[in-house]
């Protein structure tokens, strides 16, 4: 006949329970009386019933563990309906550190070295859950007690053991409430792990000063050869920590991994990760936080809310998952989320779009974007921003050659850049592609390395823009060219490329200060050796303008050509031609 909750309750009263095989249909369950209890019936003794918990305190004698009664818990099992017994989950104090069989036959006398009181056995004599097989089931469990300071009853620990190492773990879902969170020191074989406040900053102390933590999981590992414990403990630390105005961390919980051969000394492996849940600014996210240093990272619940605010425009493109970062110290956030529908910014369409919302602490939202765009096989980051004319883009690249930036300029803007400069390649390259009130304005600047003919030697910093709007596109390209010469000898001049995109010239001019002479001006024009100067007077007129005009090679052929043209005062003119 089944047992119910009622009769263990009555049958406790005088101080004694009698448990038969008979009375629980469960297979398992009967089976447990036989193979382990040596008999068809349980007797305990002095039995306490708590109704409450379903359970009873008491002594019992189990064959296997010798003739005496030994202390022993039963904790019992009721069906959905909560009235009929089904089961039971039995922990004995066994009277020897060697189990005998059928128990697992462990000498578990090792474990005193981590602090261990008592050895146990755990029976598990519950019905099987649905799908769950003969094999998957462990029926009975080693462990050990532990006396912990602070605490009423010592704390049970399961056991294993593989290859001689030991392993023992607990588990307390409604959390062990320890007084404060040096006390894990007190677990088994933790000796040292007091340091774990130690791994929190200053400004952190007072949190956990008052924090009243609770156990969650331990699970330590031990190997009697080398000495050598490795565990990790999971600890509530808080239900709510107020870290400053407008940032709350909750549900704050502590992993703290151990090893204590890290160091000759022991505990040098030492680490805590935290965890919680933060809220800022309105914000809500399950974290992980880095310490010392107060950086939270996780994933956005829910991110609608900000991106409404922040960037309304963006809400018909999608967002995929949300990354979350905070500093912990000042309130201050990123939020960053994929774009699932590419938001074209400027007339540009560019890939692997992630958007970037940022704020919090003293900070208004500011909102980018960040992407990828591909010139010339090349692929380049792209930033993005919004002002209020729309989204504009960024572009920095390394080194990128000038005529793959005009092959992307005319796709993108309809129309290219000065051919006399393609066969420059750029260094150091920023551009931006901005709306404007009537079109779009792309403009760059980088350096470059120019190729001029017999060998001249040239560097130049490059500005460049084309603007569209109702008429034909405007395109203009100039800067300043650096001639290095003789001795060190530099001259700087101002050059403006043609303006037709396909015109292969450009023009660079210098004003030469008052008395300069045409020698000491030609100088970084010509060679040290040889030069068409050599042995003209000093009385020749001094220069006043000094004009390089530049014709790129042909694709028909033609050599490069660079023709340079003197102006003096007395309107006197030189010209000099120079090819390859």
């Amino acid at each position: 006949m089944p047992l119910s909750v009622e009769e263990i309750t009555e049958r406790a009263r005088d101080g004694s329970l009698r448990l038969k095989a008979e009375e629980f249909t469960d297979p398992a369950v009967r089976g447990a009386f036989s193979t382990y209890l040596g008999s068809p019936e349980l007797n305990f003794s002095d039995a306490e019933f708590t109704a409450e918990s379903m359970t009873v305190r008491g002594r019992c004698a189990v064959p296997a563990l010798g003739p005496e009664p030994c202390p022993a818990v039963a904790e019992f099992v009721a069906d959905t309906s909560g009235r009929t017994v089904v089961g039971f989950v039995l922990v004995v104090d066994a009277p020897k550190w060697r189990l005998p069989e059928p128990f697992p036959a462990h000498d578990l006398s090792p474990l005193q070295a981590l602090g261990a009181r008592s050895p146990v056995v755990v029976l598990d004599a519950t019905p099987r859950t649905a799908g769950e097989t003969g094999q998957e089931r462990t029926p009975v469990v080693p462990g050990a007690r532990w006396e912990l300071p602070g605490l009423d009853e010592p704390v049970l620990f399961l056991a294993s053991v593989h290859e001689g190492a030991f392993t023992v773990s607990a588990r307390f879902p409604d959390g062990l409430t320890l007084p404060s969170l040096r006390y894990v020191a007190d677990l088994p074989g933790c000796t040292g792990a007091d340091a774990v406040t130690d791994h929190f900053p200053a400004e952190w102390q007072g949190l956990l000063a008052s924090a009243l933590p609770a156990l969650r999981e331990v699970t330590v590992s031990y190997a009697p050869g080398n000495g050598r414990v490795t565990g990790e403990l999971e600890v509530d630390l808080a239900h709510e920590w107020p870290l400053l105005t407008g940032v709350t961390l909750g549900q704050v919980r502590a992993r703290i991994a151990l090893d204590s051969a890290a160091r000759p000394n022991g505990w040098g492996g030492l680490s805590v990760e935290l965890s919680g849940h933060l809220s800022v600014g309105g914000l809500e996210s399950a974290v992980t936080v880095d310490l010392p240093a107060l950086t939270a990272h996780g994933e956005l619940a829910d991110g609608s809310g900000l991106f409404e605010h922040a960037a309304p425009d963006l809400g018909k493109n999608g967002l995929g998952r949300l990354s979350f970062l905070c500093d912990l110290r000042e309130g201050a956030f990123v939020v960053a989320g994929e774009l699932l529908s590419p938001l074209e910014i400027a007339g540009v369409r560019i890939e692997d779009q992630t958007v970037l919302v940022s704020g919090g602490g003293d900070r208004a939202l500011e909102v980018t974007l960040a992407g990828t765009l591909v010139v010339g096989g090349t692929r380049i980051g792209v930033k993005a921003a919004r002002s209020t004319r729309g989204w504009g883009l960024t572009v920095e690249a390394d080194r990128i050659a000038f005529r793959d930036i005009s092959a992307w300029t005319e796709q993108a803007m309809g129309s290219g850049l000065p051919a006399s400069l393609a066969e420059l390649t750029l260094r150091e390259l920023c551009f931006e592609v901005v709306p404007t009130p009537s079109g779009r304005l792309f403009a760059a600047a980088g350096s470059a390395e120019f190729p001029l003919p017999a060998g001249l030697r040239a560097r130049a910093h490059l500005t460049t823009r084309i603007s569209t709007g109702d008429g034909p596109s405007e395109v203009e390209a100039t800067g300043s060219l650096l001639l290095d010469g003789p001795e060190s000898s530099l001259m700087e001049l101002d050059l403006v490329a043609d303006k037709d995109p396909d015109a292969t010239s450009w023009t660079a001019t210098w004003a030469a200060q008052e008395g300069t002479t045409l020698g000491e001006a030609l100088a970084p024009l010509l060679p040290a050796t040889g030069s068409p100067m050599a042995g003209l007077p000093n009385l020749l007129p001094a220069v006043e303008k000094i004009s390089l005009r530049y014709t790129a090679p042909t694709a028909a052929g033609a050599s490069a050509s660079l023709v340079l043209t003197t102006d003096t005062r007395q309107q006197a003119r030189a010209v000099l031609v120079v090819t390859d």
